[in-house]
């Protein structure tokens, strides 16, 4: 998927926000090319938002949402959109919410990008 690459002055203010990077946060390596990744992701969504959708699969097996996504950008099968969102969430980056699973119609733990970190 082709994002929109984020301003760097906004991507050095998230980094900044977050602080101490890289660092492992339950199990998962927190640095800067899964927050750019992440930020980028939410911020191609129209509502700045997707599932989190977060199995410890591979990405073929993984539904669409914010942890296939990320397993494609950044070529891994690593579990990490749930762990990642926490993170944000801390710094005020992103906020948890639910939505509703287009697949299944279940609601869901979701990711969405706040309106202050959207270019």
């Amino acid at each position: 998927m082709n994002h929109t690459p984020i301003p760097p002055n906004l991507l050095n203010d998230a980094y900044n926000r977050i602080g101490g990077l890289p660092f492992k946060h339950r199990g998962i390596m927190i640095n800067r090319e899964l927050i750019k990744a992440t930020m980028e992701i939410l911020n191609a969504e129209s509502n700045k938002s997707l599932p989190q959708n977060h199995r410890n699969v591979v990405w073929e097996n993984t539904p669409d949402g914010l942890d296939k996504r990320i397993k494609e950008s950044l070529n891994t099968d690593q579990r990490r959109a749930n762990i990642i969102s926490d993170v944000l969430e801390e710094a005020g980056i992103v906020e948890i919410i639910q939505v509703i699973n287009p697949k299944t119609g279940r609601t869901v733990k979701g990711t969405k990008l706040l309106q202050e970190w959207t270019w």
